[in-house]
């Protein structure tokens, strides 16, 4: 049988654990609140849980049963001692104060009150405190909070206080038959209350921080809204803001390349006004090609841009692409070879439009960079299986070359590499530009690069062998007219240039044009001269070309006009309405001819007159043109400046000829003719003829 002693040690622990256990549940509910109400600051948790730690221990010390022995040294403030590690010292000042409080009471009445339970509280809790401060600055140690196994010891000092308590205030007398069930209460009570309370404050702080990251994930999400719409509103005012500089910028290069190809199909022009044309459209093309790379890296950007891929005849593709870059070399006195081999097939499916661009992009990088030497493009087949073919071009020049830092930087957009006179001209946008393009193809550019010796840019690309028929239309001659009964066109533009030139080219095929300036004026000319055709511009004052298109599919003579929309800048969304609105084409400023006429066959049902395309540009009959030519040694070197393409030196020899002597004039002028033509072949051909035909001259006489 147990004995009274050890009875009611018992009675008195288990009755503090109960006390004890209602303060521990009350502990998280009222923690959590008391962290609600202060928000982030830590006080007001800490506080309340000592204040809740005061009153439990203030209850325990009311209870009747406290006699000498263990129950003397109970476990009546271990809270106190817990409530240092765990809280810091506002909950100790909370804890200490309230039960302190109730121990002074009676001394309000009867100036008597217990000294040593008063002691004993104060000893709890300066120990408390003394083994937070003790972890908190103890050495060494990567991790100081307060754990389980902390536990064990704060029940051994809390015994070890109120032993020391009872010995100053009692004697020696009881303390050694109060070390164990002292050792035995505390310890049992601070892991079994500690270990609720270190379960309880962790819970409580889970979910406190969950909480602050539902708060947070919340706001972060409204940001993310916020920020995300104001990203929308700001590619739509950029998308706008292109649109609408697309549409200055385009708009006059409308009229300029406009007229420039209709100067082009004049051939009553003579060779110097041919080829001033000819360098109007070279110049705006390269304008044009400014305007669109930029335009082009928004789209890729946005992954906005898609192919647009057409039957096209490869060597009258790469015929065009070689005459642009052969006039380049020429001016530098480079050589340019192109070369395709056999198993390529003739006509392929392909974006022409942004082949074109990567390919002139890197041969014209080739040319800018190489002084001396030569350009060289090679096509070769890659891979064919069944309808898939895999082209492989490659862009090989003897220029300057690239070091390895250089080449880590070229795709980048902005960025220019090599010396200061070879970065003059361009945006930094063309290689950065062509990568992206080649990867919607499909393929890769890659660079192989030796400084002093040259580079070789090459890409493969996905294409389609197409219908050779098909491919076959670029190559029939150029439209002069067309059968049937004459059409009339009306065209609806607010520039006056654009008007007049589209009115002047559409006159020269036969066409009856009638013009308006606005939506509203097209309405009214429609109605009463009932075009087959209206042309119209999308964006003009008064009423722009969408409202005007949209009244028209509310009036019965007008619904059934097929209508070409047409515009120098205009969005997605724009675009998008268009074909609500019922348009049947759309085209992008300045205007391709061939383009237009394209959409107009298709639209109308048309059947061009063409001229035959080998009467275009016929072959230089040189043999039937008699000149008095210079010297063998003059003529000598200029056949030299002719092989070597430098069509800039030929002009020089040639103008030397004219000071020399006035009767070489007449072949000094057809020398200059040619080289405005950029005509190498045919200047070649003239140099060796003029030449051999002098030595016959001379062998004559002899």
């Amino acid at each position: 049988m147990m004995d009274l002693f050890w009875q009611i040690t018992l009675i008195e622990f288990l009755l503090n654990v109960a006390i004890f256990s209602g303060a521990i549940i009350l502990y998280g509910p009222v923690g959590s609140l008391a962290a609600s109400i202060s928000g982030r600051h830590e006080a007001g948790p800490k506080i309340v849980s000592g204040v809740l730690f005061g009153i439990a221990t203030s209850v325990a010390l009311l209870l009747p049963i406290h006699l000498e022995g263990g129950g003397a040294v109970g476990c009546t403030t271990i809270l106190l001692a817990i409530a240092g590690p765990l809280d810091g010292w506002m909950a100790v000042v909370g804890a200490t104060a309230i039960p302190v409080g109730v121990e002074l009471l009676p001394s309000v009445s009867t100036d008597q009150f217990d000294h040593r339970a008063i002691v004993s509280l104060l000893v709890s809790a300066a120990l408390g405190l003394g083994f937070r401060y003790a972890l908190l600055y103890m050495p060494g140690k990567a991790e100081k909070k307060f754990q389980y196994f902390h536990l064990p010891f704060i029940g051994i000092i809390s015994a070890a206080g109120g032993l020391i308590v009872m010995e100053l205030s009692q004697g020696m007398s009881d303390v050694p038959s109060s070390i164990l069930p002292a050792m035995v209460s505390n310890v049992l009570a601070a892991m079994g209350l500690g270990t609720l309370l270190l379960h309880e404050k962790r819970r409580s702080q889970t979910e406190f921080e969950l909480r602050e990251s539902e708060t947070n994930l919340a706001a972060q999400a409204t940001e993310l809204a916020v920020a995300r719409d104001s990203a929308d509103a700001a590619n739509r005012a950029k998308s706008v803001f292109l649109a609408n500089m697309s549409h200055e910028l385009r708009t006059p290069l409308n009229a300029i390349l406009g007229y420039a190809q209709l100067l082009q199909r004049d051939r009553s022009l003579n060779a110097w006004q041919a080829n001033a044309s000819l360098t109007i459209e070279q110049s705006g093309e390269q304008l044009l090609t400014l305007i669109t790379d930029i335009l082009d890296l928004s789209k890729i950007e946005a992954g906005k841009i898609e192919l647009q891929l057409t039957s096209v005849n490869l060597s009258e593709f790469m015929r065009g692409i070689c005459d642009i870059i052969r006039i380049k070399t020429e001016e530098k006195a480079l050589e340019f070879g192109y070369s395709i081999a056999p198993e390529v097939p003739p006509s392929v499916r392909i974006d022409e439009k942004r082949l074109r661009q990567v390919l002139l992009n890197l041969l014209s990088n080739s040319v800018k960079f190489t002084d001396r030497g030569r350009v060289d493009i090679r096509i070769t087949l890659l891979t064919q299986q069944g309808e898939k073919a895999r082209l492989h071009f490659e862009v090989l020049d003897t220029g300057t070359g690239m070091t390895a830092d250089q080449l880590k930087l070229i795709f980048r957009p902005f960025v220019q590499v090599g010396d200061e006179r070879h970065r003059f001209g361009g945006t930094g946008l063309g290689l950065s530009i062509s990568r992206q393009l080649v990867g919607l193809m499909g393929g890769d550019i890659q660079v192989k690069s030796t400084v002093g010796s040259g580079s070789c840019f090459f890409f493969d690309i996905a294409a389609l062998p197409a219908d050779p028929t098909h491919a076959a239309r670029q190559l029939i001659g150029q439209v002069t007219g067309y059968e049937g009964v004459r059409r009339r066109v009306l065209i609806v533009d607010d520039t006056d240039a654009s008007r007049h030139m589209l009115a002047d080219a559409l006159i020269s095929l036969g066409f009856d044009v009638s013009l308006a300036s606005n939506g509203l004026d097209a309405l009214s000319v429609a109605s009463a001269v009932s075009p087959d055709l209206i042309m119209m511009d999308i964006r003009m004052p008064v009423m722009d070309g969408l409202e005007a298109m949209r009244r028209m599919q509310q009036i019965d003579d007008l619904r059934k006009i097929p209508v070409i929309a047409v515009s120098a800048g205009v969005t997605d969304e724009e675009r998008a309405d268009c074909s609500k609105a019922g348009v049947k084409a759309f085209l992008v400023k300045p205007i391709d001819i061939i383009s237009l006429l394209d959409q107009m066959e298709k639209i109308l049902g048309l059947t061009w007159i063409r001229e035959d395309k080998r009467t275009i540009a016929p072959p230089v009959d040189i043999a039937v043109q008699p000149f008095i030519v210079p010297d063998d040694a003059q003529m000598t070197l200029l056949r030299q400046a002719a092989m070597a393409g430098n069509m800039r030196a030929v002009r020089e020899k040639a103008g030397q000829f004219i000071a020399l002597d006035a009767k070489y004039k007449p072949f000094a002028d057809k020398v200059i003719e040619l080289t405005l033509g950029y005509q190498s072949k045919a200047l070649l051909r003239l140099v060796e003829q003029q030449a051999i035909g002098k030595q016959v001259q001379t062998v004559s006489k002899l």
